[in-house]
């Protein structure tokens, strides 16, 4: 669970850094709120399917 929450953290900062690069490139205003919640869901989204198909491959090897 360990490796799931590091590899979260790892894609949070760089989704969320993404985002803020792009609002500023694309809109006149900064929208911190947004890059943060849209990174927070697209880290959580392939964090937990990263979680279930290695759980489902351990599950698998026995």
């Amino acid at each position: 669970m360990k490796r799931i929450g590091l590899r979260f953290l790892a894609l949070f900062s760089v989704f969320f850094v993404g985002n803020l690069i792009l609002n500023v490139i694309f809109k006149p205003d900064v929208d911190v709120g947004t890059a943060f919640l849209v990174s927070f869901g697209a880290s959580t989204g392939v964090a937990l399917v990263e979680y279930y198909l290695l759980r489902k491959k351990r599950k698998g090897d026995d």
